[in-house]
C-alpha cells in the first residue's frame, strides 16, 4: 500500500484481511492462537474480528477442533474471481485478433448483478478512444453487451432482471418500454447478435455476441464499439460476423458444445 492508499485506508478492514490471508495461507485452517502469530495482533482484537468473519460467512468455525477455515461467501469469492481471470486469459487473443482486424474498440463483458461489468478491454488502433475502462458498468437495456447478456439468459432470469430494471434515458434513442426491450430481445435471440444504435451514447454504435462456457450457459459478452462514421449501418454485417466469429473461438476455449439450443 503506498501513501496516498494510506490515507483511506479503514484499520478494522486491513486487519480483517491480513486474518483472511492468514488462513487462507495455513491450509485453510488456522486455530485462534494461530492467527495472533500469524498476524501479530492482540488476542481480543482477532476475536472481535472473527466473530464479524463468521457471522458474514467469510470464516467458519469448527467448534470440535476450535479452528478457522474459510467460509462460503470467502468460497464464493474466490470461485468468482479465478473464474473472471480464466475467461480473461482465455479471451485475450480473441479479443487482440478481433482489434487488430477491425480497428475498433473492443469489451469484455460479464453479468454483474442488473449491470454488464467490464473485465476488459482493448483500444483501437485508431485515433478516437473511449472513456470506458475495466470494471465500468453498462446497463442492460441500452448497450450492446448488456442486451447481449441479457437475451441469452433463461428465461425466469431474464424476467427478474427486466422487472427489477428502471429503463433510465441515456439519448433519444435509448428502449424505455419494456415491451420493445422484449421485442428486441426476440429479434437479439433470432441473429444471434445484439446491436447498440446510439443507445447509450450518441454518436456510438456498438455490436455484441454471447460467450457460452462449457455447460453451454452464458457467462460474458464480447464487443465491437467505434463512432457512428466508422461504424455504419451498412458495415454492421460484417462486423456482427467478426464479434460472432470471435465469441464462437472464446466460448471453445470454454469447452462449450459444439450446438447450443437457446433457453
Amino acid at each position: 500500500m503506498n501513501s496516498s492508499d494510506e490515507r483511506y485506508a479503514i484499520r478494522s478492514v486491513d486487519r480483517a484481511v491480513d486474518i483472511l490471508a492468514a488462513v487462507a495461507g495455513k491450509n485453510g485452517v488456522l486455530t485462534v492462537d494461530g492467527i495472533v502469530t500469524e498476524t501479530g495482533l492482540p488476542k481480543s482484537t482477532v476475536f472481535r474480528i472473527l466473530a464479524t468473519l463468521t457471522a458474514r460467512r467469510l470464516l467458519d468455525r469448527d467448534e470440535q477442533s476450535q479452528t478457522y477455515r474459510l467460509g462460503m461467501l470467502s468460497l464464493v469469492i474466490g470461485a468468482r474471481a479465478m473464474g473472471e481471470l480464466d475467461l480473461r486469459r482465455s479471451a485475450r487473443p480473441h479479443l487482440e485478433s478481433l482489434v487488430a482486424s477491425t480497428g475498433e474498440t473492443v469489451h469484455l463483458s460479464i453479468l454483474s448483478e442488473d449491470n454488464a461489468l467490464c473485465v476488459d478491454k482493448l483500444d483501437a488502433s485508431r485515433s478516437m478512444r473511449m472513456a470506458s475502462f475495466i470494471g465500468f458498468l453498462d446497463p442492460l437495456h441500452c448497450s450492446g453487451v448488456g442486451k447481449a447478456l441479457l437475451a441469452f439468459q433463461d428465461e425466469p432470469v431474464r424476467q427478474q432482471l427486466m422487472a427489477r430494471m428502471r429503463f433510465e434515458p441515456h439519448t433519444p434513442h435509448t428502449i424505455t418500454d419494456p415491451k420493445r426491450l422484449a421485442e428486441q430481445i426476440i429479434e437479439i435471440r433470432s441473429r444471434g447478435y445484439a446491436i447498440d444504435d446510439e443507445e447509450i451514447e450518441q454518436g456510438l454504435r456498438c455490436v455484441a455476441a454471447p460467450i457460452r462456457d462449457h455447460s453451454g450457459a452464458v457467462v460474458a459478452a464480447v464487443s465491437i464499439s467505434g463512432p457512428t462514421t466508422r461504424v455504419t449501418q451498412a458495415g454492421l454485417g460484417e462486423l456482427a460476423r467478426a464479434v460472432e466469429a470471435c465469441a464462437l473461438a472464446i466460448s471453445e476455449e470454454l469447452g462449450a458444445p459444439q450446438k447450443v439450443t437457446t433457453p
